[in-house]
């Protein structure tokens, strides 16, 4: 599933005064992470992403994401399996004269099929126990069988 959060900040507004929004997500491993900055922000849009208190992107604390015109994509993952089940996206704007927007994405794999598609161990590890449930299956029917087997040809 992929969430989205469009967030126009206005002009002037100081790191000091940031802007939070809160994006509700569901649990599970976001794969995707991007922040897209329109063109004529001139980098003075700056964008934090947050897990409560632990920012999420960019990973250094303090640091911000800003650009112009550019589709900053992360193919990052992050596992969020703890409520509440949301991001909170800090903007400010240095700009004196115009507002920015920007619109920030998350691909969220809610799933374990979904996961498994970014995450192979973990996929292999369901292979392997399908694999060994398959087996004892195979075994218990193999054996069966050669208990008929043995039946019909003792009488």
């Amino acid at each position: 599933m992929i969430y989205t959060s469009t967030i126009i900040t206005p002009a002037g507004t100081a790191e000091k005064s940031i802007r939070d929004v809160t994006l509700k997500i569901t649990s599970g491993l976001i794969w995707l992470m991007e922040v897209d900055f329109p063109p004529g922000g001139c980098g003075l849009l700056h964008v934090q992403v947050f897990d409560g208190s632990y920012q999420v992107l960019p990973a250094t604390p303090g640091e911000s994401l800003h650009g112009d015109a550019v589709v900053m994509k992360f193919d990052d993952l992050y596992f969020k399996k703890a409520a509440p089940f949301e991001l909170m996206i800090r903007t400010w704007n240095e700009d004196d004269t115009w507002d920015h927007a920007t619109q920030v994405r998350f691909g969220v794999a809610s799933t374990r099929a979904e996961m498994s598609r970014y995450m192979p161990a973990f996929a292999w590890e369901d292979f392997e126990k399908l694999m060994a449930e398959m087996l004892v299956s195979q075994q218990s029917l193999r054996q069966a069988q050669l208990e008929a087997a043995a039946r019909e040809i003792g009488g």
